[in-house]
Formats: structure tokens, C-alpha cells, sequence
């Protein structure tokens, strides 16, 4: 078949002219980088038919919104290295934490917990006279001294780049926390808003809270709390008062909303407000009308990268550190594999925080969701796990994340319930974040000469690795559990550096620079492992390479053997093995792009048409295990015997190439792949579209995503000249090759 390369530009306007259909030419949103100032570029791209939405200023870009039809207009003027895709961050949201276990009925969901009644508490006075009521939330974070000394975040604003708030909530409004809040979505809500989301207003808490909640007797929560940890009320020996407190309970919020009630919201958006924290702390340093002292931002979200530690996201964020801000940042929630910290927590100037899971706030969970008997036999290990949905490290650059953690498992706040008086039990890096970004709060006012620079390095020294008791590496935990007092002590010596250490130096392939930064190794062929005495909650991890034309990658576990015997093991589901595959995509958020992920005593489990790079296979004792799990892994791979293609060869940055198809009447699917070389095994990894014009001209776009290969498959297509459109949108090798198979009804066309 021949192959045509045509320009984007004259192609998606002929195609679509053609079919009369051009006003449905789809847009894309697109970031690029570009020197100041930039009025010639916009007068050039709206010339182009493009718009400029966004002109930052603490980095070298523009937010672009402009018409597929136009793209190759657009990449003329600024080069086709300086365009990326406008990603679009999903909202966070609470991790579910039941996931595969669905043998038990929930009685309740832990995220709308009814209360008597609330009001505030002085911190100082709480930690002075009862420390152990941290236990909620924050006592191994080792903060409660410096509350107790008069250090609790007193004149220090935090900012939350989130929800936006929901007002009313008293364990922020009580004491008037949040101090400023500004809306990045425009819709009709605005920044404080009943019809939020709540994830802003629980993670603001979770830096903030200050108050004394009541409940009643009869509270299956607070009978919960009486059984797990009895030392977390009040006013014993009545035992109904718990207090909700942030690990930097006086310090102030200043909010900035980027996500509406639904959806996600671009990257552009989220660097904006970015922006904004910067410009506002500057404006303060400068002494000028309307700056704000800002000293920690907080950011729990993030999405996928193709370029760790350098894409524009991940830049922004440095300069936050540049200018005196200390940013903390959520891993993500799509553990347990390698390879899934997702940006801006993979900026190198970040305090990236994964999930820790204390034991009696799971078990207080779960004796409120499922009753005390079952609730009580759910989480039988007691020592501290890394939460198994915690996104782990390395990053494709070889550097190991995340750098610190903190409690993530059924942290006690408020936001999400529907009443005032309610609180919520919500899981996820999301609200291990802002417990760091309080921690660092407290440290700027106990030492407001430290950078925040030295604040960063002084929190990911002092952590504490072993704390953890399920064998969690530097690739789970990061440096360990945060631990205020130590930080503390650490920058009382006046030793702590100010620079973020240098980052190691990155080579093309994502294997070298995994085995080079880190204990993996990477393996391709037939891999056979024995893995003994998995804890609950530890893993192993087989970085498995899948080369291009594989069929199918086969996992088999066997010989799963707990250490304990029947009448020992975990009495709801016996101890066994969660075996997650993840995708070979190097960068994930959300649950990530796990194909498997299950929980079993033994099973042979297949990947069809895996994407190419390195996938990672996980062997986990699942984490509600009550000991040791021994099991074998066996993992191989077949391939297409003789790989048909319909079209290959090599494309460039920007360059689209065009082969068409033609459908013949009477098919019933028609699927159109393309994949190319160099894969999610690459750092940088290149990002190929697969779009398809239709014989009536109309523009199908689902397959440009990040996925390798893309897929397209359509139900019944129209007869006539179908065009497959191979679009280099970031190709960071220059070139690459790629190929194309178009197949109708499972006959691949040639």
C-alpha cells in the first residue's frame, strides 16, 4: 500500500472540506514553550486560527487551544520541539479501599460519620496535656512537641491547590483558617462554594484542623475508636470526645480551585494557579498591594509525564522552590508497581509523599464500615504497612520517589459528607501530602531564616524508614515515615543544605536508567522466580521488557504457601497474594493501568497485546494478610510469528502520514493499530496519534491518547475511503519508526 506524507494542515482541511464536515474539526489543547514576550507568537497563532488561553510568566510558555486542522501551522512558527499536549488531570478523590474485596457488605462507607457536637481546641494546650490524642491522624509524625512549645503554624499561609472549599466546615471555620481563595475554574460556584468537591476542604484540614468533635455513645464509629485506640479521646473514662487536628493546626489556608464539581481540569490551568502562588509570594517580598506571605504549597494531584522531572509541569514546580515555596506534592494512588509516581510529583524540587497505612486507623475503618466482629478480623497485621495503592518509585529518569510518607489510610477529617456536623474516613496520597505540607508549616515558623530549600532537605533526611515493619524499600516509603521533631532537630544545627541534591544523569533507555538509580533489574524471555516470606503488605517486583509484535505476556503464581496455619490466617479471606500487572506506561495516576489485579491463591493469568516497554509484574502479600506468603512466578511471552503490517516506516516531530484504507461494504469491524518503537521502555518516551477520517470527512479522535499501541476499532463502518492519520505529536528522538495494521474483519489489509 502506498504511504503518503502529507502536512497535518493540508490534510485534516482536505479531509474534512471534502466531507463538508469541517466545522466538527475537533481542537486540541496544547502547551508550548516560548521566549518572552510573546505578543508577536499570539498575533501569529490567532492568525494561524489558534488561542492563546494562558501567558505565563515565571516559565517560558503559552496554553494554546487551536484546531487539529491548524496544528501544523502552529508547529511552523514555534518549532515542533516546543509543542506538548495540554494534558487533562483527573480530579482526585478518594481511594476505594475495598477494591477486589467484595465478599462483605459495607454497613457504612466511613465518608458521612455523624457527630453531636464540635468545637475548637487550643493545640498548644491539647498536646501539652494529652499527646496521645495525635493517634488519629498524626502522633508518629512527631509533631505534638512543637505544638506543645508554641509551634503549630502560627503566621504561616499553606496553599492548597485543589477543590476549592466548602464552607461552613468547622474544622477549618472555626477558627477562620482559610485566609484567601481564588477561582481558576470560572464556572458559577466560584472558589468557596456548599457545591465543591470536598477533596479541597479534607485536604485543607488535614494541614489545619482545630477542633473537638463529640459523639454519641451509640456511635459505631467512636465504639470503633474505643476499641483500636482508646488513648485518642478526651475525657476519659466517658471517652466520646476526639479531636481532629492538623499537623499545623494555626497556620492559615489560602485556596486555589482548579477542578469543578466534575471532571478533570487541563495542566494549563493547574499552572496557572501555580503561577499565582508564585506571583503572590513575590508581590509579598517586594512589599507590593496584595502579596501573600506564602511559605508551602500543597498540591494532591497529578497525571501521567513522557518526560519525568523536565516536562513543563514538573518545571513550574522547581520555581516554586526557586521563590522560598516549599512544594509538596502526592505521589498518586496507583500502586503497588514500579514506575507509577505520577507529575508534578516527579519534579526534582518536590517533596513527593507516598501513602502509609497505620493499623488501627484501617481497623477503625473497617469496625465502622462492617461491624465489630468482621471489621475487627479485616486488618489482623499490626504493624505499619506502605498503603498498597501508594504509587512507587523509581522514576523513568532513574531518580527514586517517593522521598517521604505519611499516614493514607482512612485519615480522619472532613469535607466530603453532606452535613456540617459530619466527619469522613478517606484514603490516599491525597491526604498523606498535606500532612508533610503542615509539618513543613511548623518548620517555617520554628525557623523562618531556613530556605525552603533547607525546610525540603531537612524533611526527607529526618524521616523515619523503620517505622515500617512490612519490608518497605526506599521505593515504597521513600526515606521513611515523616517525623517533624526530627526535621526539627536537623535544622536547629544549621547544616542542612539548601540545594536540592543533583539529580543523576538520565540516558535514553528507561532499563539503564531503572538499574542504574535502583536494585531493579529488568528481564525479558521466560523468568522464573521464588519468592519466601512476603510480610503483609510487601512486594515483589519483576520489570518484565515486552518488545514490539508480542501477542501475549503469561503470569502464572503457584506454590502460594502462607507461613500460618488455617486457624491463623486472616479468618475473612485466608492470606494469599495480590498479583497486580501494570501496563508499561512509566508514569500513572488514579488506580493506574493495571490489566490484572486480583487476589489469589494461585491462578495463570494472560495479557493480550500488552503495550510495549516495561511492564511490571507484582507479587504482594496482600496487605490483610496475618503472615509470611511464600509463592512462584513464572512469567513468558509469545509474539506474532510473522507480524503484518499494513504500512510502516519512519515519522518525525510534527509530521503526520497518511494511509488510506478502503472499507468494503458489508464489514463488521474495522481496527486500526499503531504503535512505534520507541516505547514506554524510552526516557523520553515519544507520543504518536492514531486519528482517523471517516469516509464523510468527520474526525475520529480516540486514538490519541498515551497509549502504545493506539487502537481504534469501529462497529460496522461506513463503506467508502477510510484515512488513518499517524501524527508525530511529540516524537523527542526526531524520528522513529512506525507501523500501521488496518484490519477489516480480522484480515489485515496490505
Amino acid at each position: 500500500m502506498t504511504t503518503l506524507r502529507l502536512p497535518v494542515l493540508a490534510t485534516g482541511l482536505a479531509l474534512l472540506a471534502a466531507g463538508g464536515r469541517a466545522g466538527e474539526d475537533p481542537g486540541e489543547k496544547i502547551l508550548i514553550r516560548a521566549t518572552r514576550p510573546y505578543a508577536r507568537l499570539v498575533a501569529q497563532i490567532e492568525a494561524a486560527g489558534g488561542k492563546v488561553t494562558h501567558q505565563y510568566k515565571y516559565v517560558d510558555a503559552v496554553a494554546v487551544e487551536v484546531p487539529r486542522s491548524a496544528l501544523a501551522g502552529v508547529r511552523a512558527l514555534v518549532g515542533p520541539d516546543a509543542v506538548t499536549r495540554d494534558e487533562e488531570i483527573a480530579a482526585p478523590s478518594p481511594v476505594d479501599t475495598g477494591r477486589g474485596k467484595g465478599s462483605l457488605t459495607p454497613a457504612e462507607d466511613g465518608l458521612d460519620i455523624v457527630s453531636d457536637s464540635v468545637e475548637e481546641l487550643d493545640p498548644a494546650d491539647l498536646a501539652g496535656a494529652g499527646p496521645a490524642a495525635y493517634l488519629t491522624n498524626n502522633d508518629v509524625a512527631h509533631v505534638s512537641g512543637l505544638h506543645a512549645a508554641g509551634y503549630a503554624g502560627q503566621g504561616v499561609v499553606v496553599a492548597v491547590i485543589d477543590s476549592g472549599i466548602r464552607p461552613g466546615f468547622p474544622h477549618i471555620s472555626l477558627d477562620g483558617s482559610v485566609v484567601g481563595c481564588e477561582d481558576f475554574v470560572g464556572d458559577a460556584l466560584g472558589c468557596s462554594n456548599s457545591g465543591n468537591g470536598g477533596h479541597g476542604t479534607f485536604v485543607a484540614g488535614m494541614i489545619s484542623a482545630n477542633v473537638i468533635f463529640t459523639f454519641s455513645p451509640a456511635s459505631a464509629f467512636r465504639n470503633a475508636v474505643l476499641a483500636e485506640c482508646p488513648a485518642c479521646f478526651l475525657n476519659p473514662p466517658t471517652n466520646t470526645q476526639i479531636p481532629m487536628v492538623g499537623t499545623a493546626p494555626s497556620s492559615s489556608i489560602f485556596a486555589l480551585r482548579v477542578f469543578g464539581p466534575t471532571g478533570g481540569a487541563p495542566t494549563s490551568r493547574i499552572l496557572a494557579a501555580v503561577e499565582r502562588v508564585i506571583e503572590l509570594k513575590e508581590k509579598y517580598d517586594a512589599g507590593q498591594p496584595g502579596g501573600v506571605n506564602v511559605q508551602v504549597c500543597n498540591m494532591s494531584l497529578g497525571g501521567s509525564t513522557v518526560f519525568a522531572g523536565r516536562d513543563l509541569f514538573d518545571t513550574t514546580v522547581d520555581v516554586l522552590l526557586q521563590r522560598n515555596v516549599v512544594p509538596v506534592i502526592s505521589a498518586g494512588n496507583a500502586g503497588p508497581s514500579s514506575l507509577t509516581v505520577g507529575s508534578p510529583g516527579t519534579s526534582r524540587s518536590a517533596v513527593t509523599v507516598g501513602a502509609a497505612s497505620l493499623a488501627h486507623n484501617e481497623r477503625i475503618l473497617r469496625r465502622t464500615q462492617f461491624g465489630p466482629v468482621n471489621g475487627a478480623l479485616y486488618r489482623p497485621f499490626l504493624g505499619t504497612q506502605t498503603a498498597y495503592f501508594s504509587s512507587r518509585g523509581p522514576d523513568a529518569d532513574g531518580r527514586l520517589d517517593p522521598d517521604v510518607s505519611a499516614n493514607g489510610f482512612a485519615s480522619y477529617g472532613q469535607g466530603f459528607a453532606a452535613g456540617l456536623s459530619s466527619i469522613s474516613l478517606a484514603s490516599g496520597t491525597s491526604f498523606s501530602s498535606p500532612s508533610v505540607a503542615g509539618v513543613a508549616a511548623v518548620l517555617r515558623q520554628r525557623f523562618p531564616t531556613a530556605t525552603a530549600g533547607q525546610v525540603r532537605n531537612a524533611i526527607i533526611a529526618a524521616a523515619n524508614p523503620a517505622l515500617f515493619a512490612d519490608g518497605s524499600t526506599v521505593l515504597d516509603r521513600g526515606a521513611g515515615y515523616v517525623d517533624a521533631a526530627a526535621a526539627s532537630a536537623l535544622l536547629a544545627t544549621g547544616f542542612v543544605p539548601p540545594a536540592v541534591p543533583p539529580p543523576p544523569r538520565p540516558g535514553r533507555s528507561v532499563k539503564v536508567n531503572v538499574e542504574k538509580g535502583s536494585d531493579l533489574d529488568v528481564r525479558d524471555g521466560v523468568v522464573q522466580e521464588s519468592v519466601s516470606d512476603l510480610k503483609p503488605g510487601e512486594r515483589y517486583d519483576i520489570l518484565y521488557r515486552v518488545h514490539p509484535n508480542t501477542r501475549q505476556v503469561v503470569v502464572a503464581v503457584s506454590n502460594v504457601v502462607p507461613a500460618l496455619p488455617p486457624a491463623e490466617q486472616n479468618q475473612l479471606f485466608g492470606d494469599d497474594v495480590l498479583l497486580a500487572i501494570h501496563s508499561a506506561k512509566t508514569s500513572a495516576i488514579g488506580e493506574g493501568d493495571y490489566p490484572v489485579f486480583t487476589f489469589t491463591p494461585g491462578d495463570t493469568l494472560v495479557v493480550d497485546d500488552p503495550e510495549t516497554g516495561l511492564l511490571r509484574v507484582t507479587v504482594n502479600g496482600d496487605w490483610t494478610n496475618a503472615g509470611p506468603v511464600s509463592a512462584a512466578i513464572t512469567v513468558f511471552s509469545t509474539t506474532e510469528p510473522v507480524p503484518q503490517f499494513t504500512a510502516q516506516g519512519k515519522i518525525g516531530q510534527g509530521q503526520t502520514i497518511a494511509v488510506p484504507v478502503t472499507v468494503p461494504a458489508g464489514v463488521s469491524r474495522a481496527e486500526f493499530r499503531a504503535g512505534w518503537r520507541e516505547d514506554w521502555g524510552s526516557y523520553p518516551t515519544n507520543d504518536v496519534d492514531l486519528l482517523l477520517v471517516r469516509p464523510d470527512g468527520t474526525l475520529l479522535t480516540s486514538g490519541a491518547t498515551l497509549n502504545n499501541p493506539e487502537v481504534v476499532a469501529v462497529t460496522d463502518p461506513p463503506p467508502g475511503q477510510w484515512v488513518a492519520l499517524i501524527d508525530g505529536f511529540e516524537v523527542s528522538t526526531g524520528s522513529d519508526q512506525f507501523e500501521v495494521r488496518a484490519a477489516l474483519d480480522d484480515v489485515v489489509v496490505k
